[in-house]
């Protein structure tokens, strides 16, 4: 691929060393367990269903809901509803429990969500009774600043049970408890203010569990527990879709935008769980393609929620979440999706190995050129340049000439995994009248 400035060429490759690091401990799934009776634990996995393990046991406690992850100081944050009643967190090899902050003993406390840039925790307390008030609420991560963000109607058909945020929207929308039969829905409401959207609902057919808002396309992806059923529908209009059916009690969901994946928790609640997911973590893709049971159960096993470490410093990491293990053309050398790139260029460059139309590219700019990469990797990014057709000869800061053939001008962060780099020629082809850029890419 070739884009063109004056003067200049700037060209696309990548290049590949020779050994292959061992997979790191990144990309995980944390979800909550909790078994009818037993202790409950925090559990880990693998994005592909590898590596199963539990991060803590709380042996006073068989009730434990809501989980979310903070990235930025690697802590998982979980709600325990039995007789704690409180919210903790914990670091993801099980140490350094801390207690953050109590919820209301007299409520149904059913999950937790975390706004990383504002660093607040929100969690929902709901009623299950005809009387009494719903609310969502928020704190600082360390429990301090405590505060409802919404108070809702009275009531099981209204009061918040699963919650979700949507920051750069600046909303969260939560699931009811809602009956046992007919249809129940999920509201929104301003997270300044705690205004509730009126014209805002989305109807499921029976009992509304988590829910999770891809904000680039505007749909909403959720859980309906007694039909068994994920869901999905356009915030702003359209009919109900089904993406995924037969499974026993989903409860928690997770997406991973980047992956196009959907992730859910399912307690396995409604008898004798022989559905596919039941008493599983399980995923599949947005258009239910792809779906895979991960998680493998205790006897007694139900997990609740779930959350998401997308984290990916290595390649081993990333394969995880678009690859499963026995998926065909998951090397870095593979071009899975057959769009000239190879997996590994996409992984450094943010896009997608299994989408055609997802193709990383470096862009001219002015006399230099200007390309997308990854943030915190093991990967080393070199531009080379050459100064003829033919490409025989490649130059590069380091090469062992002593010249200085490019200067990186500037670096932009893009979000948590990504950066723009722009790049203008060095002093030494001041005075050349073409010059070629590449960019290699190579593992340790």
């Amino acid at each position: 691929m070739k884009y063109q400035s004056t003067g200049f060429t700037v060209v696309a490759t990548a290049g590949f060393a020779v050994s292959l690091l061992a997979p790191a401990y990144a990309a995980r799934i944390y979800f909550t367990d909790q078994p009818a009776g037993a202790p409950g634990s925090v559990m880990s996995i693998a994005p592909d269903g590898t590596d199963q393990r539990t991060v803590t046991t709380v042996s006073n406690s068989p009730d434990l809901r809501g989980i979310a992850f903070h990235r930025a100081s690697g802590r998982i944050y979980f709600l325990d509803n039995g007789t704690a009643k409180k919210i903790y967190s914990i670091l993801p090899d099980g140490s350094d429990q801390q207690e953050v902050v109590p919820v209301d003993a007299t409520l149904i406390n059913a999950d937790v969500e975390i706004d990383e840039a504002a660093e607040k925790i929100y969690w929902a307390e709901g009623n299950a009774g005809a009387t009494g008030n719903g609310f969502i609420k928020r704190a600082n991560l360390n429990g301090t600043q405590m505060e409802t963000v919404v108070t809702t109607a009275p009531g099981l058909t209204t009061a918040p049970y699963f919650i979700f945020l949507d920051p750069p929207a600046g909303y969260v929308y939560w699931g009811v408890l809602g009956p046992n039969s007919g249809s129940s829905n999920f509201r929104r409401a301003t997270l300044t203010g705690g205004v509730i959207d009126p014209a805002f609902s989305i109807t499921s057919p029976t009992r509304t569990r988590d829910i999770g808002v891809d904000p680039r396309s505007g749909i909403a992806y959720w859980c309906d527990r007694q039909t068994g059923s994920i869901y999905k529908q356009a915030l702003v209009s359209g009919f109900i879709q089904t993406v995924g059916g037969g499974l026993n009690a989903p409860h928690g969901i997770a997406l991973d935008l980047e992956a196009e994946k959907i992730y859910w928790a399912d307690t396995g609640a409604r008898g004798a769980g022989s559905q596919p997911s039941a008493r599983r973590v399980s995923r599949c893709n947005f258009d239910g393609t792809e779906f895979e049971t991960l998680s493998t159960p205790a006897p007694g096993s139900e997990p609740w929620d779930l959350a998401l470490d997308i984290g990916s410093p290595t390649y081993a990491d990333w394969r995880t979440r678009f690859f499963s293990t026995t998926t065909p053309l998951a090397a870095p050398t593979d071009d899975a999706d057959e769009d000239g790139a190879e997996n590994l260029l996409e992984y450094a460059m943010g896009t997608h190995p299994r989408r055609a139309a997802s193709v990383p590219f470096i862009a001219s700019a002015g006399t230099g050129l200007k390309y997308t990469r990854r943030r915190g990797s093991n990967l080393t990014y070199t531009v080379e340049v050459s100064t003829n057709l033919n490409f025989t000869v490649w130059h590069y800061n380091g090469d062992g000439g002593g010249l200085v053939w490019t200067t990186e001008s500037s670096v932009t962060p893009l979000d948590t995994d990504f950066e723009t780099v722009n790049v203008t020629p060095g002093a030494v082809l001041t005075a050349a009248s073409n010059a070629f850029f590449r960019v290699g890419v190579a593992m340790p």
